[in-house]
């Protein structure tokens, strides 16, 4: 049995909305085949899914996934202002957890954007009722990413439990091999050492375009040319190397969160 979580971030990446909806389906084809491997993990919805989807979310749950919420849009958290995203985090978890009729524990930022530029959200985060967050990746990234975070399980001076993207090599070549494009299109032999040496609190992440080979290709601006082309990169293996790596998994982000204390303190206002 797999130590490592499945995470799924589940989002509509769509350039517009004329485009094929695809990730509904894309979704639960994934789903029945990780039922069909014994693997139950846990889910983040961004807030419009669940507003726009709500039998598939509840699909997602009576599987018996884990939901937590992915922003109420799928928007960087340094583009939004405190105020908002207070109100709009509150609104969307309180439709997620009626949709699936159960309390919302975890929460993942938008594309890891929990940077120093976004430090004030774990204190929201505590206050509208969070247990844990899955927001940080502790490593230097084109798009966002806070090297100077702990690579390991912490706590927020808030209490807010923080559950860091696992990371694989040293300083600035620290990657997240276990997760979405680069899980995608990292070599084999690269893709099972990871799996050998990830820590404990290890889990991978997807999105269901990484599942979907047949999606009609677009230019996304906040990658570029070579950027948009790899998005595309060899996503008709991701569910069989997935399903490998998580095979008899029954571990969510919340056993992760219940197993890591005691925990150290991170206070990014004393980092230099």
């Amino acid at each position: 049995m797999s130590a490592i979580v499945f995470t799924l971030d589940l989002e509509d990446h769509r350039p517009n909305d004329d485009a094929e909806l695809r990730f509904p389906a894309i979704t639960d084809a994934l789903l029945d085949d990780l039922e069909a491997r014994g693997v139950i993990g846990t889910v983040f919805v961004v807030g419009d899914v669940v507003k726009d989807q709500p039998d598939l979310v509840a699909r997602v749950a009576a599987r018996g996934h884990e939901l937590g919420l992915h922003g109420a849009t799928h928007t960087p958290l340094p583009d939004v202002a405190p105020a908002t995203f207070r109100e709009a985090t509150a609104e969307a978890m309180d439709r997620l957890a009626q949709t699936v009729q159960s309390p919302v524990q975890g929460f993942r930022a938008p594309i890891f954007s929990l940077v120093p530029g976004s430090a004030w959200a774990p204190e929201i985060l505590g206050e509208l009722g969070f247990t844990y967050s899955s927001s940080v990746l502790p490593t230097r990234n084109p798009l966002f990413g806070w090297a100077a975070a702990p690579n390991r399980p912490f706590r927020w001076p808030c209490g807010l439990v923080e559950i860091p993207s696992p990371v694989f090599g040293v300083g600035p070549l620290a990657v997240p091999l276990l997760g979405g494009v680069y899980l995608r299109v990292a070599p084999g032999p690269l893709i099972r050492w990871a799996v050998r040496t990830a820590p404990d609190h290890a889990w991978l992440y997807a999105h269901p375009y990484d599942f979907d080979p047949g999606e009609p290709r677009w230019r996304l601006p906040e990658v570029g040319r070579l950027g948009s082309r790899v998005m595309w990169w060899r996503r008709s293996g991701m569910a069989d190397r997935v399903g490998t790596i998580v095979a008899g998994s029954e571990r969510r982000m919340i056993d992760v969160v219940e197993s890591a204390e005691p925990l150290p303190v991170f206070d990014p206002a004393v980092v230099p």
